[in-house]
């Protein structure tokens, strides 16, 4: 059964619907074309892995070995992003002010033994927070958002607090990048204040010339581990999509996420 909705966001929905199902654009995926280039990045920071850039209104996508770009992995902390806009949407979370009392409980992190708003523990990407969210969006509700969305596979599995973190849910660099893109241009089924105030949150370098939007994410309860950055680079009326996965067997690897899409971004003369 679909969750019910207030008549402006089931109205949304139907138009989304509507647009996604008679766009031609919005349906024509674009090229992949190899950038064999950007391997130099890869090997000098000792990772292995793939890195898909999409500029808006490209016919084509590069990408660093496409066979990675469109294999699916667990999204780990990247999936805070579609459960801080499920968690707008439905409520659960009023706003990205919301604050969230610590529970107490010492963890390794420091940066989560504190009461932290919502803009907060996305920044510090604090796992019990977000868990407790999806425990209050509910399997039902969460299954319907992360299905309506596209987000990947859309498989939550039946562990409502962990399917991110070590479930069924899978997603490719490639869908990472185009999910992005759909949420820079409010192409996603949720209202436009909910995306607006999520892309505030994703904010992670402001400058004069730009604005970088990006989050990390590690696969920290499986084996092999997966570090993932995904994200965008706004100047302008220019936006570009970019979606990292790299094999983090080594403690820095951690610091290689970064590292490689800013190069790429500065070879291109993306950013800064």
């Amino acid at each position: 059964m679909i969750p019910r909705f207030p008549l402006p966001t089931l109205a949304l929905l139907v138009c989304c619907a509507v647009f996604f199902h008679l766009s031609p654009a919005a349906s024509a995926a674009p090229t992949v074309v190899e950038r064999p280039d950007w391997a130099k990045f890869f090997t000098d920071a000792g990772v292995t892995g793939t890195l898909v850039l999409l500029e808006d209104g490209a016919r084509t996508v590069q990408v660093h070995d496409a066979a990675r770009a469109a294999k699916g992995f667990l999204p780990a902390s990247t999936f805070k992003i579609p459960n801080s806009l499920i968690a707008l949407e439905t409520g659960v979370a009023p706003g990205p002010d919301t604050v969230f009392p610590w529970d107490g409980t010492k963890r390794s992190i420091e940066a989560w033994n504190a009461d932290l708003t919502l803009t907060q523990a996305l920044r510090v990407s604090c796992v019990p927070i977000y868990q407790e969210l999806a425990r209050k969006i509910g399997p039902e509700r969460m299954k319907w958002w992360v299905s309506a969305m596209g987000y990947g596979n859309a498989d939550i599995g039946d562990a409502i607090d962990t399917f991110w973190l070590e479930g069924k849910l899978r997603i490719s660099a490639l869908e990472q990048a185009a999910f992005l893109q759909r949420l820079a241009h409010d192409g996603l089924p949720l209202s436009k204040r909910t995306m607006a105030l999520v892309r505030e949150m994703l904010v992670e370098e402001r400058t004069a010339n730009g604005v970088l939007r990006a989050k990390s994410g590690l696969t920290a309860r499986v084996v092999p581990n997966v570090a993932w950055w995904v994200g965008w680079v706004e100047k302008g009326d220019k936006r570009w999509f970019f979606a990292l996965n790299i094999d983090a067997d080594h403690p820095e690897a951690l610091a290689a996420r970064k590292a490689v899409v800013k190069t790429v971004l500065a070879s291109e003369g993306i950013w800064p």
